[in-house]
């Protein structure tokens, strides 16, 4: 009698401690609220640059920028069935040549010239795709508007006044259209992509790889080499600008060097190799410090030659610089936060 009313005992105890729900816990008393999302996707940095160092060419000394980028989630792929993302990717860049000392500007010898052989140079570039994630390779397209302001791009200032009977500098106002691939290959990740100067004409390709290695928890070294290669492109100077003469009968792309009408290169550009150095700051700053050599490759290394030996500008007391198109070690950093 006493083991059955033991046993009665267990089952009832049994009964009250099952959930009323069948095959569902019973809720906590004190449950904790999951943490917010409060990522928006945003990154902002500044940087410095010892030299603008744009697709090949070095535009000129300390340049100081400020960014901002971000992705949006349009559609969501999902795992199970392999359909990858899609996402809307734009970003917003400024920047300028702190101190005037653009690489272009010839020295000018006591002529009478009134230019000086420094010129300010701003840039605001913005950018907007569209990237699908197709699980191997990431596909994007997109649209990039290019502002260039200063002296250096200013066209009233520089392409009204005449030297010899040629116009001065200028740069367009350049819109682009634009296709990248990103991909890794083990633990090399290769990006290139093929852009389209619509204002201009020309295009511009390049490719890059890179790697990430883990040095502490912190601090990481991403070493990556860059290669580029243009068909007719001006890197949005005007046809004036190029045909000026900076660079003799070729225009600013140097004597013999440009194509027909001496505004526009078509070949390999250069080769660069960054060494980057990232340090997780915290959970949403990081600090990348760098340093870099561009080697001008093909028609574009023979610019600096061609400027160097335009005797005939030498003789009249104007001095083309070359230091836009030769090889140049370079240094900055960039601080960046996720917002």
């Amino acid at each position: 009698m006493k083991s059955n009313a033991l046993l009665k005992t267990l089952g009832f105890l049994a009964l009250a401690a099952t959930p009323v729900v069948a095959g569902t816990a019973p809720a906590p008393k004190n449950p904790i609220a999951p943490c917010p999302n409060d990522d928006l996707g945003i990154n902002a940095s500044l940087g410095y640059d010892s030299s603008y160092v744009w697709r090949g060419v070095n535009f000129g000394s300390n340049w100081v920028s400020a960014g901002l980028n971000g992705d949006i989630l349009l559609v969501g792929g999902a795992g199970e069935d392999g359909a990858g993302s899609t996402s809307l990717l734009w970003d917003v860049n400024w920047g300028f040549l702190a101190g005037d000392n653009d690489a272009f500007t010839p020295a000018f010898a006591g002529i009478g010239v009134p230019f000086n052989d420094s010129n300010s140079f701003q840039r605001l570039q913005m950018a907007a795709s569209f990237a699908h994630d197709f699980g191997p390779a990431t596909v994007s397209l997109g649209y990039r508007y290019f502002l260039n302001m200063g002296d250096l791009a200013d066209q009233k200032v520089w392409n009204g006044p005449t030297v010899f009977g040629n116009s001065y500098h200028g740069m367009n106002d350049t819109q682009e259209v634009f296709l990248g691939v990103n991909t890794s290959v083990g633990p090399i990740d290769l990006a290139s992509s093929a852009n389209y100067d619509m204002t201009n004409g020309g295009w511009y390709f390049d490719l890059t790889a890179s790697t990430t290695v883990a040095i502490t928890d912190s601090i990481s070294f991403v070493p990556s080499f860059n290669v580029g290669y243009v068909a007719s492109y001006s890197w949005q100077f005007t046809p004036d600008a190029a045909n000026s003469f900076l660079g003799g009968a070729g225009g600013i792309f140097g004597s013999g060097v440009a194509e027909s009408g001496g505004d526009s290169i078509s070949g390999w550009t250069a080769a660069n190799i960054r060494l980057a150095f990232p340090i997780k700051l915290n959970s949403r700053a990081t600090l990348t410090p760098y340093v870099a050599v561009n080697m001008p490759m093909g028609a574009l290394s023979n610019v600096a030659q061609s400027s160097q030996s335009n005797a005939a500008l030498a003789g009249v007391g104007i001095n083309p610089p070359s230091t836009g198109f030769e090889t140049v070690w370079y240094a900055g950093a960039a601080l960046t936060i996720r917002f």
